[in-house]
């Protein structure tokens, strides 16, 4: 399989990273020589330093011959222009970002299709669906939904105060406490350890955990493990008049959330005032907390900074939350903060730009049966949803009886058959057609995949 990306920011570097592992032959194109340079020193694949539009470009990387294409530089028009080029050649499958939604809104009479797109990723709506969930679900460091809700993988991390450190996940499951959902994974200490859980592992304070089980089981296991859940965010504050944090005010305005802005630029914070009907957009700057006190921080459900510049969000974060803002939350445009997150208490979560991007990039970049992914934020793993082929290799038999063989560093986590939410054990059975839930990290994925695919006989 041979696949072109153009642009090698954050987005196309994480994405040609997963597309190596999956054995793709990646060609990877972007203007910049830094960039290409980047790549060149990290991953096994060959660079085209210029214009990724460039047709002649384009036959150098072998678009005839190219069953895929992801255009994710920072400008819409060299992506689109980029897919149409692709489509003329044939290329299965093209993805562009697109930012700007007026290119094909109702008016503008114009759709992907008219320009070879097969998916379209809009990383400002996406964030915003993230932050809006997190908002929505107090302790939760991160939440991935699967079945329109139904199923979710939730990040959390273990407080002082959480009735069960100290007992073992068997203790948990034999009282019954932990009967609907499983844990999948434990991050640990200051090296941001990966446990894959078995039953003798106890939760320590500090832990950060990761949970797969249906949507009540899960908010089942937050009350218990001490979150007060409030169904209504009454007031809420948003740094940075972006395309994210307006995007984000207009949908919690209109769920009845009392909303302020702060925005430092004049001509940001009117064209923010102009868009939004409910909106409170205050002007000054965010960092000074006389104007947050002057916004009322200390009687915030939440607090929002995406103002894109990574160090002045956290530390925007961080004030609001030592004057008592209740839930804080971070845009992360850069991925090596991401670890240094889980270390600073004062942040609650944070929404990554690049990864929330390529978690919708790998819909289509996997291969087989696979249905769904998410590239988790917290920590370097994927989440899949696969269906189960005729005669594969983990059907018709028990899990107990597959452990030796299925990967070390996958889990199976849920099961959906017939609408029905299956939470597995060691006595359950896979059947062919079965939805079934995977956290696994990106080196086991090829062989989750094989595990799950239809064989011929």
């Amino acid at each position: 399989m041979k696949a072109i990306i153009i642009g090698a920011g954050e987005v196309g570097f994480h994405a040609a990273k997963l597309l190596t592992i999956d054995n793709y032959d990646v060609v990877l194109i972007d203007e910049s020589e830094e960039a290409c340079q980047r790549v060149n020193e990290q991953l096994d694949m060959q660079t085209i330093c210029g214009p990724g539009a460039s047709p002649i470009l384009l036959k150098e990387a072998g678009i005839s011959d190219s069953e895929l294409l992801i255009a994710v530089t920072n400008s819409d028009e060299i992506n689109m222009l980029a897919c149409q080029m692709a489509d003329k050649y044939k290329v299965d499958t093209k993805i562009a970002r697109v930012s700007n939604k007026h290119y094909f809104s109702e008016e503008s009479d114009l759709n992907a299709d008219d320009f070879g797109i097969d998916l379209l990723v809009n990383p400002e709506e996406l964030c915003v669906e993230e932050f809006t969930r997190l908002l929505k679900t107090p302790d939760a460091r991160e939440i991935v939904e699967f079945e329109d809700g139904r199923i979710q993988v939730a990040a959390l991390k273990i407080k002082q105060s959480n009735p069960f450190i100290g007992k073992s996940l068997a203790e948990l499951d034999k009282d019954g406490v932990i009967s609907d959902i499983r844990f999948a994974a434990i991050k640990r200490g200051i090296e941001n350890q990966v446990i894959i859980p078995d039953g003798a592992d106890e939760f320590q304070q500090g832990d950060e955990v990761f949970v797969i089980g249906s949507a009540m089981a899960i908010e089942q296991m937050f009350r218990l493990f001490g979150t007060i859940f409030n169904p209504y965010l009454n007031r809420v504050i948003i740094v940075g008049a972006s395309a994210i944090g307006v995007e984000l005010a207009k949908t919690l305005e209109e769920d009845g959330t009392n909303v302020k802005l702060i925005e430092p630029d004049e001509k940001l914070a009117e064209r923010a005032s102009q868009k939004l009907k409910k909106t409170t957009v205050l002007l000054g700057d965010y960092l000074q907390f006389h104007l947050l006190e002057e916004a009322g921080v200390e009687e915030v459900d939440g607090f929002v900074s995406v103002t894109g510049d990574d160090e002045n969000d956290i530390m925007a974060c961080m004030t609001a939350k030592e004057h008592g803002a209740k839930r804080v939350l971070t845009l992360i445009q850069q991925p090596r903060y991401l670890p240094l997150l889980a270390r600073i208490q004062r942040i609650d979560g944070a929404v990554s730009r690049h990864l929330t991007v390529v978690s919708n990039l790998l819909k289509l970049i996997r291969r087989g049966d696979i249905i769904s992914v998410a590239s988790l934020h917290e920590i370097e793993a994927e989440v899949i949803e696969i269906v189960a082929g005729v005669n594969a290799k983990i059907a018709h038999k028990e899990l107990s009886s597959i452990k030796q063989k299925f990967p070390e560093n996958a889990f199976i986590g849920a099961i959906l058959r017939r609408e029905k939410i299956i939470i597995p054990n060691g006595g359950s059975v896979i059947q062919p057609s079965d939805r079934v839930i995977v956290f696994s990290m990106p080196d086991a994925i090829p062989d989750v995949e094989d595990m799950f695919a239809e064989r011929r006989v």
